[in-house]
């Protein structure tokens, strides 16, 4: 098991009454009020305690699932087998909503028990999990537990900010999948699962696992993809219940099944070609939104089925609730302990709040909503509202017909609003660096962004503004724009941006994928023209500035490069990757003071960064000028990176050979040197410039055999492969 380590949760209270103490009280007025009014708050521990002993909670989120889709919500084909074994003898609630159809947003309410509106988080994108949310994970493990999480998408990856509270959060996969490491398969995370009850299940535990693998693409394995041909989304939630079977079937070889308190929902559902949209995230319809939920107690074999509507928020203060614990005090959502024991039923007048973000990026209304047992209002140019209890498709708004309802449901969701801004912290700011971008990319995540404080106004609403209804058509075009580039279709891309373009000639990310597929062409000074253009049409965008000192680095203008850095880091100072990209130019100009700033401002950031550590290792180790140079510094760095990259890479080995030759260690130095170069030669890869690396390589040994160090008269980037991310 992976990443060990202490979490931001160590260094909060145990109460973590100093982050809330802190607020006045003036700004949980609103929620307090709307709560009370809608019946989201039980009292807490008045209810009997739990029927069984429980020794593990297990909770499990099969990303994008809609519960229509499992074989216990009514499917008509058998899908679930091991989850339906798990509702037989359990609690499932027919009817529960997420409040945003994205990944990361919908696992901090999963987590937190807060509402985007309080955690802070509403895309996968520009946000972090901020510290002074209180996790699940923190909770427990202050009562005890033993708290770990496997997740099997780079979109919850550590820096997201999920990690608060578990002692171990493995984010790093063991195969390539797709592309980029991004995505792991659900046979893979219940083997480490499986490994950890291993290790674990002695003690008190809660283990978070999240399968991805009904997320778009859907490819199956066999026999699951010959099983469901007709249906691949299908496929791979069935998939999912085998290897979560495999899971269950650890806890009961370890006789902890029947003590374990066991989890199954879902982040957000999915609309497959529903309202026009083919996946997720721009729509905040119920197939979007409506997920799984389904408690397997311990000890109790009593199969129950709830109607009323429950939320995602729920989850937190029910665990915590039977489990005996006070909830976090920030948790908005309900106690619902007391109906999973059945000595209470749930309340009826429950108002639940749903949001998207994402077509604010077209500059169209961001869709706000309300949702109760019966109805669903939608917030937008042309609202609208639905009987759920008549019309689950949502394909007759009623809003003119029911004006009163209507109204009603957009007080109860401006109430919701007001106050929003007050809590969004300060540190739930994200800047993503290339590589992460690439990765969501690969996903299927990120593209149309808007300008950077475009996230600010989204909560407001401006009738003039296009309605999201008008444009899901664009939307698609411009999602399969985005999965044609990733899958290198660029003939086919660009087709698709001069079709969009002529509907919509002043969107920024059309400019910015022009010059995408111009760069993968190397049309360099085509890449420089639609970059250009797109800082005209959005000048505060740092992603522009940023890619646009790149091309422009590349084509050899550094003094136009230099200044788009700039103007980037201006508006997002914290990326690491900018800093280091102007470091590289700062050293062609032989302006080593910038260089050594830039790049020590990039590990800051970015502590574990392997290639920015062998950068700076391999310039204090070899600069000619004595003030440069820092032997004992260097090998420090090196020694990690190379800590960092498992002493198989060739290019940080030749570093930490050059920095124990520049600190006198030369024994050391022999040793290490002749490893790198057997690593070097042992690629399997042959090039001139492979030769010319590989003889450069000897020539420093013999060096090092004589006791000399070496010396660079002029400084080269060439060892900052860029395998060393």
């Amino acid at each position: 098991m992976s990443n060990k380590r202490p979490t931001r949760g160590d260094l909060k209270q145990e109460t973590g009454s100093h982050i809330r103490s802190s607020k006045p009280f003036w700004l949980l007025l609103p929620v307090v009020v709307l709560a009370i009014a809608a019946g989201s708050f039980w009292l807490f521990h008045l209810s009997p305690e739990p029927v069984g002993e429980v020794r593990g909670v297990l909770l499990i989120s099969i990303d994008t699932c809609r519960a229509d889709h499992l074989s216990c919500y009514g499917y008509d084909r058998q899908t679930t087998p091991n989850i339906d074994a798990l509702a037989s003898r359990g609690v499932l609630f027919e009817n529960a909503i997420s409040p945003v159809p994205l990944t990361l947003p919908a696992h901090g309410t999963m987590l937190t028990g807060t509402s985007p509106l309080y955690h802070g988080v509403h895309d996968n994108e520009k946000y972090k999990l901020a510290a002074s949310n209180v996790t699940l994970a923190e909770r427990l493990r202050r009562q005890g537990f033993t708290t770990g999480a496997i997740i099997s998408a780079f979109v919850l990856d550590s820096q997201f900010g999920l990690d608060q509270g578990f002692d171990t959060y493995s984010d790093q996969f063991d195969k390539t999948f797709k592309s980029l490491m991004a995505e792991r398969k659900a046979d893979e995370v219940s083997r480490h699962a499986e490994n950890w009850l291993d290790e674990h299940h002695g003690d008190p535990f809660f283990l978070f696992l999240h399968y991805y693998d009904p997320h778009a693409y859907y490819e199956p394995p066999q026999p699951f993809a010959a099983r469901f041909s007709s249906s691949p989304y299908a496929g791979e939630i069935a998939y999912t219940d085998h290897c979560i079977g495999l899971v269950i079937k650890k806890l009961k070889s370890l006789n902890v099944f029947d003590k374990t308190l066991i989890v199954i929902t879902a982040d957000h559902g999915e609309m497959l070609g529903e309202h026009g949209e083919e996946t997720h995230g721009f729509f905040v319809y119920q197939n979007a939104l409506k997920i799984p939920l389904i408690f397997k107690l311990p000890g109790e074999e009593r199969p129950r089925r709830v109607k009323e509507l429950v939320g995602l928020t729920d989850i937190v203060p029910t665990l915590c609730g039977y489990l005996g614990m006070e909830p976090p005090q920030q948790t908005q959502g309900r106690d619902l302990s007391t109906v999973l024991k059945g000595t209470a039923h749930p309340p009826t007048d429950g108002t639940l709040y749903c949001e998207s973000f994402l077509p604010a990026k077209f500059n169209a209304c961001s869709l706000l909503g309300v949702v109760t047992d019966r109805w669903k209002f939608i917030q937008t140019t042309r609202p609208e509202l639905y009987d759920l209890s008549q019309d689950p498709g949502e394909s007759d708004n009623l809003v003119s017909k029911y004006p009163q309802e209507a109204h009603k449901l957009d007080v109860a969701l401006q109430n919701m609003l007001k106050g929003h801004s007050s809590r969004i912290a300060a540190d739930s700011s994200l800047t993503l660096d290339a590589e992460a971008r690439k990765r969501l990319e690969s996903l299927g995540y990120v593209g149309g962004s808007g300008s950077e404080s475009s996230t600010t106004n989204d909560f407001g609403f401006d009738p003039n503004r296009d309605d999201p209804k008008d444009l899901i058509e664009f939307h698609q075009a411009s999602t399969l724009l985005g999965r044609c580039i990733i899958s290198k279709q660029y003939d086919r891309a660009e087709s698709l941006c001069q079709k969009l373009l002529a509907q919509r000639p002043d969107y920024y990310y059309l400019s910015i994928a022009m010059a995408d597929i111009a760069a993968a062409r190397d049309d360099l000074p085509a890449a420089e023209l639609h970059l250009k253009n797109a800082a005209k049409l959005q000048p505060n965008h740092s992603e522009t500035h940023a890619k646009l000192g790149f091309v422009l680095a590349a084509l050899g203008k550094s003094n136009e490069a230099i200044e788009h850095y700039r103007m980037s880091l201006q508006i997002r100072p914290e990326q690491p990757m900018i800093l280091y990209g102007l470091g590289e130019i700062y050293l062609r100009h032989g302006r080593t003071e910038q260089v050594v700033k830039c790049w020590r401002r990039a590990l800051e950031l970015k502590p574990n960064w392997p290639r920015a550590m062998n950068s700076l290792a391999w310039l204090e180790a070899t600069h000619e000028d004595t003030h440069v140079r820092n032997p004992d510094e260097a090998i420090r760095l090196a020694r990690r990176a190379c800590e960092l990259t498992g002493f198989k890479q060739p290019d940080p080995l030749a570093t930490l050979a050059a920095a124990y030759a520049a600190g006198g260690k030369f024994d050391e130095s022999v040793v290490i040197a002749e490893k790198a170069l057997d690593l070097s030669r042992s690629s399997g890869s042959s090039s001139s410039e492979q030769d010319k690396a590989i003889a450069e390589a000897m020539r420093r040994l013999e060096l090092y055999k004589a006791s000399k160090p070496y010396c660079a008269a002029t400084v080269s980037v060439s060892q900052n492969s860029a395998k060393n991310k």
